[in-house]
């Protein structure tokens, strides 16, 4: 399979991870879908109402606490469950990958540097509490503690500037369109994560 391959050919000099939906599952949404079926609602507008709210009450960049955004989550969608059940949810689904966190490894065995780039709240790092991963990887910039989410072009540029790269030299993959855009807008290489098949299949043709 492609993913055997060693990473010793790739051009870039730097891979930009996203976390859910690249080095794991999208946990967030599908708690949502499973929420959503549970109380016979619309599994895309929950989602939809959902992530809105993440990005409105700031809750991404800590411009609020876990327990404001679910209050808000309530109120707009009439879900009645508690924090606490919400919270088991989301971080039950996110579910990290192997094959990504193999690549890791190879990655960084063939001095490439690895960071991740994520729109996240404190749930991350809880994340890594339950099952380490921080420690593969030469940074984390989660959104939570950087203040920038990757709307803002300032969260692409502050990677650059730790990496000390110029943007061409650095891969960024994520499974947002609209994030893939705005690397791409910077000069950077990047990659739309749709599957793992159609990934590595990117990733060997176009980077090596």
């Amino acid at each position: 399979m492609e993913e055997t391959r060693t990473a010793t050919c790739c051009p870039a000099k730097a891979a930009i991870l996203d976390f859910g939906g690249v080095l794991a599952e999208e946990g967030f949404h599908a708690a949502l879908e499973k929420l959503a079926q549970d109380y016979g609602k619309d599994p895309q507008q929950m989602k939809e109402e959902a992530e809105e709210e993440l990005f409105r009450s700031g809750y991404l960049t800590r411009g609020c606490g876990e327990e404001a955004y679910w209050e808000a989550f309530r109120e707009r969608t009439g879900i009645e469950e508690s924090d606490r059940q919400l919270r088991a949810r989301v971080l039950a689904s996110f579910v990290l990958r192997p094959h990504m966190l193999d690549l890791v490894v190879r990655l960084r065995q063939a001095g490439i540097r690895v960071v991740i780039l994520s729109d996240q709240t404190n749930w991350l790092s809880e994340l890594d509490e339950k099952t380490p991963f921080f420690h593969l990887f030469d940074r984390v910039f989660n959104s939570y503690r950087t203040g920038h989410t990757k709307k803002d072009p300032e969260a692409f540029r502050e990677v650059l500037r730790y990496l000390n790269l110029p943007p061409e030299a650095t891969l960024f993959v994520d499974d947002r369109k609209s994030n893939v855009e705005t690397a791409r807008s910077l000069g950077m290489q990047a990659i739309l994560y749709t599957d793992r098949e159609s990934f590595y299949q990117a990733f060997w043709e176009h980077w090596i």
